[in-house]
């Protein structure tokens, strides 16, 4: 690929999100809260993200061994952080649809009690998922140094690849673009859940991807702030979507918050569907 200065170097941004993730752990294990926990699901996505860029580029050495083991504890990672994120984020949905339920001249006792009910699991769920966050943490920090030190040290001799803001904006397009659907007509007209939901996780990876660039890629960070915009479009529909579907279960399809929350995951998920007729 041609060079050019600046350049985007893919390797030392791996080095670099991996510094990052280690802070992270030794955050989330020092001072476990939202912003932690935030902070290390944050770090697990812009890893994936240089691992996915890597794996678009010819010129790398063979290190398919130390990148499974690496991708598989990233994957471990990111999941517990995400279950507890997904679940304190299902907590403040709740708590502010009753909020701004109040003063209305409708009786709200109803609106409470269902809300207490909702809260109360989710609460013993929140303390579960962070007790395995911190688990898992304790148990992988020593082995996460060890699996990235393995890979890095194999990735050195690519450490001179380099990219210029052209390449990692086709790179970062055809992330998304080339594994979000399986078929090219579900492209233009996503319907279905799971392609709105591979959408979602593609762009988010794109997001990352283009964000890791340079400053001075000012084209690749104005595509990050697009794909910004369409990841959180998504977001806000699929975590209505999953507190839709666990109120739905916990207080029946007819209680005043499942509908309620049904009714705001319908409305977020037109509101993504009409984002993606945007170009990227």
């Amino acid at each position: 690929m041609a060079r050019s200065n600046p350049s985007a170097h893919p390797v030392q941004q791996l080095r670099e999100a991996v510094a990052s993730l280690e802070a992270s752990v030794q955050l989330c294990l020092t001072k476990p809260g939202t912003v932690a926990v935030h902070r290390l699901r944050t770090s697990t996505r812009r890893a994936e993200a240089q691992f996915e860029l890597l794996s678009m580029l010819p010129e790398l050495p063979p290190c398919q061994r130390q990148t499974r083991k690496a991708v598989r504890l990233l994957k471990q990672l990111r999941q517990a952080a995400g279950r507890l994120r997904d679940i304190d984020v299902q907590r403040d949905l709740v708590r502010s649809e009753v909020a701004a339920h109040k003063g209305s001249p409708l009786p709200d006792h109803k609106l409470r009690s269902e809300a207490r009910h909702l809260l109360s699991p989710l609460k013993r769920k929140a303390e579960k998922a962070e007790d395995h966050l911190l688990r898992l943490l304790h148990k992988q920090q020593a082995r996460l140094t060890l699996v990235f030190e393995e890979l890095l040290k194999a990735l050195a001799p690519a450490q001179s690849i380099a990219l210029s803001e052209s390449e990692l904006i086709a790179l970062t397009r055809a992330c998304y673009r080339n594994r979000h659907v399986s078929q090219p007509s579900a492209a233009a007209h996503p319907e279905t859940t799971e392609e709105l939901h591979e959408i979602r996780k593609r762009a988010k990876l794109a997001r990352y991807l283009a964000e890791s660039a340079p400053q001075s890629f000012l084209k690749a960070h104005r595509l990050a702030a697009r794909f910004t915009v369409l990841q959180q479009a998504g977001g806000l529909w699929h975590d209505w979507l999953i507190l839709a579907e666990f109120a739905t279960v916990e207080l029946g399809a007819s209680a005043q918050l499942s509908l309620r929350f049904a009714a705001h995951a319908d409305a977020t998920r037109r509101a993504f569907q009409c984002r993606l007729r945007y170009k990227i």
